[in-house]
């Protein structure tokens, strides 16, 4: 997969918050659910493609329920796989799917 420049890409985090990232890199659910969290934060600001803060992430998860400050974590391992649509095609089978979709690659 090439990785496309952002103006180019037609996925969108609100895509793959469509679909569970079951089987994921890590094999974990916790991995999953943050980084299903963070493709929800994209989403509701913006819905764009960028790196997260953690402080970005915290105050938008404090607004949510159920937030715990062990997600710190799993935020760190999962946040390369959450800044473009080429790496979160690696994340999952099941995202990879929605972005080879998308984009046809």
């Amino acid at each position: 997969m090439n990785i496309m420049p952002k103006d180019q890409t037609t996925t969108q985090p609100s895509d793959l918050i469509k679909k569970y990232p079951f089987e994921s890199v890590f094999g974990k659910a916790e991995y999953e659910t943050i980084a299903l969290n963070i493709m929800r934060i994209l989403e509701r600001t913006g819905n764009t493609w960028r790196k997260l803060s953690y402080d970005e992430y915290e105050t938008e998860r404090l607004k949510d329920s159920n937030y715990s400050k062990q997600e710190e974590m799993y935020f760190e391992q999962v946040l390369k796989y959450t800044e473009n649509p080429i790496m979160a095609a690696k994340f999952s089978d099941d995202w990879k799917k929605v972005v080879q979709a998308k984009e046809s690659i």
